[in-house]
């Protein structure tokens, strides 16, 4: 197995790397044994990402033309265990989630809001919207934590806000990007209309006071949810300062929508280099306090 999981590390260790360098800082900041099992399950989420939101771009190295295919294809793989014909993403995964002792029903609730997100546009209720941030962000906190291990259970918690927190800075920061896009608008639609917006505000792109009222709104409450979040990090046995560092840099996206106004429709938001740089340095200061927090 030794040999067959190393061939399969360098396979993820490319697939991922081929998309870019922005998750590398944070996994290279890891110890080798969690940085490398953070490389292999993240060449999970992310293939399994791909096949859904570009399925007309074929990726290095794909065999699934359907999320279907991709999630039969890893029961089979559960249920027999792997052999030398499955997708390398699989059988390294397989062996993580095995040696970090992960439960598997995590990767399905992952994998249904996969689904999810090719059919569902549009979700009513605050309880939606948590049910799809579970799968797609919370869950993977937890399969996080599993890895990096942990010292008090009550962090999974912790982790469950802090994936929420992260995945609602995505949300408010990509708001006009996943309407004009792709149609799609996360923000619960009885929240909207409790704030007096409709999608005709949206599809305009023209900031008014409902809307900044709105956003605001749902700024105070990704801060508490990072707040929530961060407490949990100094539970964690391994990892914490990259998890830490890689918190900073999601709420900075929020705070500089703060900046703007609330203004959704200005100029797309990104966290620079230098800025990262800065959190990074930084970092080596702040992080040691988290542990003196109550």
């Amino acid at each position: 197995m030794n040999s067959r999981y190393q061939n399969d590390l360098a396979y993820t260790k490319q697939f991922i790397f081929s998309f870019g360098s922005n998750y590398a800082l944070g996994v290279r900041l890891f110890p080798k044994e969690i940085r490398e099992a953070t490389i292999i399950f993240y060449a999970f989420v992310r293939y399994a990402d791909e096949i859904v939101d570009n399925p007309k771009q074929k990726m290095p190295g794909q065999t699934h033309v359907t999320i279907d295919e991709f999630i039969k294809e890893w029961e089979l793989v559960i249920k027999n265990g792997p052999n030398e014909e499955t997708h390398k993403i699989l059988r390294s995964n397989y062996w993580v989630f095995k040696k970090y002792n992960i439960p598997f029903d995590y990767s399905f609730d992952f994998l249904e809001v996969m689904k999810q997100d090719i059919t569902k546009e549009r979700y009513e209720s605050y309880a939606e919207l948590e049910h799809y941030m579970w799968g797609s962000a919370s869950v993977i906190g937890h399969i996080m934590t599993f890895i990096v291990g942990y010292s008090d259970p009550k962090c999974f918690d912790n982790a469950r806000a802090l994936g929420e927190a992260m995945q609602l800075a995505n949300i408010l920061r990509d708001i006009n990007e996943d309407y004009q896009e792709r149609n799609r608008i996360y923000l619960p639609t009885k929240d909207m209309y409790l704030f007096g917006i409709t999608e005709e505000m949206v599809a305009e792109q023209k900031m008014n006071p409902q809307l900044e009222n709105f956003v605001k709104h749902y700024v105070d409450r990704t801060e508490k949810l990072f707040t929530k979040g961060i407490k949990g990090i100094r539970f964690l046995k391994n990892g914490g300062f990259s998890i830490f560092l890689a918190t900073r840099i999601y709420r900075h996206n929020i705070r500089i929508l703060k900046k703007r106004n609330y203004n959704i429709f200005d100029s797309k938001i990104r966290v620079s280099k230098l800025m990262k740089l800065y959190f990074l340095i930084s970092n080596f200061f702040i992080y040691p306090m988290l542990f003196f927090r109550k």
